[in-house]
C-alpha cells in the first residue's frame, strides 16, 4: 500500500477512466437484465468505440499491467467487438519507447559499464516497446546479433498500483458472473505478473522451453547470452523475422497460412501436453516468422510468462482434451471433475449444456461462431450456473486458459475459417499415446502440489 500512494495520480487517473467505462456497460446490461429492453447495434458500436479508445489512451499513458490486459483483449478477434480489437491491437507494437538517454543510464547501471563499451554496436532506436520494457538490437564484439530487453526502472511501482485496482475491480465484475471465482484468476495473474519482473527467471525458462522444443521442427527459441543478462536486462540471440499477423510479408515470403497454423499449434500442443511447461503469452508481438528453404520458421519470444503444470494436473488436461476431441462427454466430465472444476453434485446438472456444447460447437470455425445466437447460448449456460454450487477455476488452469485464449485469437486472425481444434486433434492424440499419459485417470494418486507460475 505504501508504494501505491507514492503515485496517487496514477491510481486516480485509472479510476477516472475505468469507472465511467464500467458503468457504460453496466447500464446496458441492467436495461436488458432488469427491464428486458434490447440495445440497438449502433448504440453498442458507439459504446465499444468510446470505451476502447479511452482504455487505449489510459494504457499507453500509464503502461504497466494495463498494456498486458489490452494485449489479451486485442487478440480475441473471435469474441471481442471489432472496435476493441482494432483499437487495442495498436498496443502490440505501437507503444512509445522511453528515450535512449534513460535506457542508456539503465543499461550502464545494470551491466556495470556504458553500452558503447560493451558492444561493438547498439541501436539507440528501440525495435519494440511493451508494458514492462523495450528491446534494442545490438552486435556483440564477436559479431553475433543480439536483442537486449531492458526493464523500465519504475515498472514495479506502477504494477503494484495496477494490481490494487484490479483487486478492487474483481467484486464489481463478479456481479456479472457470481458463481465464477474471479479472485482465483486474479491471484494467479498477480503471481504471474510480479514474477515477470525478474529477468533471470525469464532466462531460465527461455533455456528450458528452448530445450523442450528442440525436437519440434521449424520452431525457434532465442538463446540466452549470460554475460549480459541481469535481474532487469536479458540478452538473447536475434531472430530476423516479422510478426506472424503481417499478411503482406507472409505472402511476399511465400508462407502458406495453413502450414503456419499447423506449426504454431504443434509447438503449443507439445508444450501443453508433452512438456507441461509453456509460454503463456502468445500474442502476435511474441510470435515472429520468416521464410526458409525447408519452409517457414516460427520464433517464440518473451518467456517472462511461463507456467509449469504439476504432472498429475497435466495428465488430467490431456485426458480432458482427448475426450473433447472424441466427443466423449462422460470422459470429459470425469476429467474436469478430477481437476476440481465441478463438484460431484453439479456434474449431472451441467451435463446437458456440455453435451450441447459438444454437438453444436465442436466443428465450428471462428467465422461460424460469429453466426450463432450468443444470447441464447449465454442464457442456457446461465440457467445451469444458477442451479449449481459454483464453478471453481483451479489456479493451474488460469494461465493455460489465457494461452489458449491468445492462441485462438492469433489463429482466427490468420484464417477465420480454420478450426484449430481439428488441426490440433492428431497432436493431442499423439500426446495421449505417450507412456506417462496413457494410464487411466483412476490411477492418479491424489493431487500434486501446485507448481509456480511465471508470467
Amino acid at each position: 500500500m505504501r508504494r501505491l500512494w507514492h503515485t496517487p495520480w496514477r491510481f486516480l487517473l485509472i479510476l477516472w477512466t475505468v469507472v465511467p467505462l464500467y458503468f457504460r456497460y453496466f447500464r446496458l446490461w441492467a436495461k436488458k437484465r432488469w427491464f428486458g429492453r434490447s440495445t440497438p447495434p449502433e448504440v453498442w458500436s458507439r459504446v465499444h468505440t468510446k470505451s476502447a479508445r479511452a482504455f487505449y489512451r489510459l494504457a499507453v499513458r500509464m503502461r504497466g499491467g494495463l498494456i498486458k490486459v489490452g494485449q489479451i483483449i486485442s487478440t480475441r478477434v473471435d469474441i471481442m467487438p471489432p472496435e476493441w480489437v482494432a483499437e487495442l491491437s495498436k498496443l502490440q507494437d505501437e507503444v512509445d519507447p522511453q528515450p535512449w538517454k534513460v535506457i542508456r543510464k539503465r543499461l550502464t547501471s545494470e551491466l556495470g559499464a556504458p553500452p558503447d563499451e560493451l558492444f561493438a554496436e547498439i541501436e539507440e532506436e528501440a525495435v519494440a516497446a511493451a508494458s514492462f520494457g523495450q528491446v534494442h538490437r545490438a552486435t556483440l564484439k564477436d559479431g553475433r546479433r543480439v536483442a537486449l530487453k531492458i526493464q523500465y526502472e519504475d515498472i514495479a511501482m506502477k504494477l503494484s498500483c495496477d494490481l490494487f485496482v484490479f483487486r478492487c475491480a474483481v467484486p464489481l465484475f463478479n456481479v456479472f458472473v457470481p458463481k465464477i471465482r474471479l479472485r482465483t484468476i486474479y491471484e494467479e495473474v498477480k503471481k504471474a505478473l510480479t514474477t515477470e519482473l525478474d529477468y533471470r527467471q525469464e532466462a531460465e525458462y527461455t533455456r528450458l522451453v528452448g530445450e523442450n522444443l528442440g525436437e519440434v521442427p521449424h520452431i525457434v527459441v532465442p538463446r540466452v547470452v549470460e554475460e549480459f543478462t541481469t535481474e532487469h536486462v536479458i540478452c538473447t540471440t536475434y531472430f530476423e523475422g516479422f510478426k506472424i499477423t503481417d499478411a503482406a510479408k507472409r505472402e511476399a515470403a511465400g508462407i502458406e497460412t495453413l502450414d503456419l497454423i499447423q506449426k504454431l499449434i504443434r509447438a503449443y500442443a507439445h508444450q501443453f501436453f508433452v512438456d507441461g511447461v509453456f509460454q503463456s503469452d502468445p500474442h502476435p508481438g511474441n510470435l515472429l516468422v520468416r521464410g526458409g528453404e525447408e519452409g517457414a520458421e516460427v520464433c517464440i519470444l518473451d518467456f517472462g510468462q511461463v507456467k509449469v503444470l504439476p504432472r498429475g494436473f497435466q495428465r488430467k488436461l490431456v485426458h480432458a482434451s482427448v475426450a473433447f476431441m472424441g466427443r466423449d462427454v462422460d470422459g470429459f466430465i470425469r476429467a474436469v471433475s478430477k481437476m476440481g472444476v465441478l463438484s460431484e453434485r453439479d456434474v449431472e446438472i451441467a451435463r446437458p449444456i456440455i453435451q450441447e456444447f459438444f454437438d453444436e460447437m465442436y466443428e465450428m470455425t471462428p467465422t461460424d461462431l460469429k453466426d450463432i445466437d450468443i444470447e441464447d447460448m449465454k442464457e442456457k449456460i446461465q440457467s445451469v450456473i444458477d442451479r449449481i454450487e459454483g464453478i471453481h477455476i483451479p489456479q493451474d488452469i488460469v494461465l493455460y486458459g489465457r494461452a489458449i485464449s491468445l492462441l485462438s485469437g492469433v489463429i482466427a486472425g490468420l484464417d477465420s475459417h480454420v478450426n484449430g481444434i481439428l488441426v490440433a486433434k492428431p497432436m493431442i492424440m499423439e500426446a495421449l499415446m505417450r507412456p506417462e499419459n496413457f494410464a487411466p485417470l483412476e490411477e492418479d494418486e491424489g493431487a500434486e502440489p501446485q507448481a509456480a507460475a511465471v508470467a
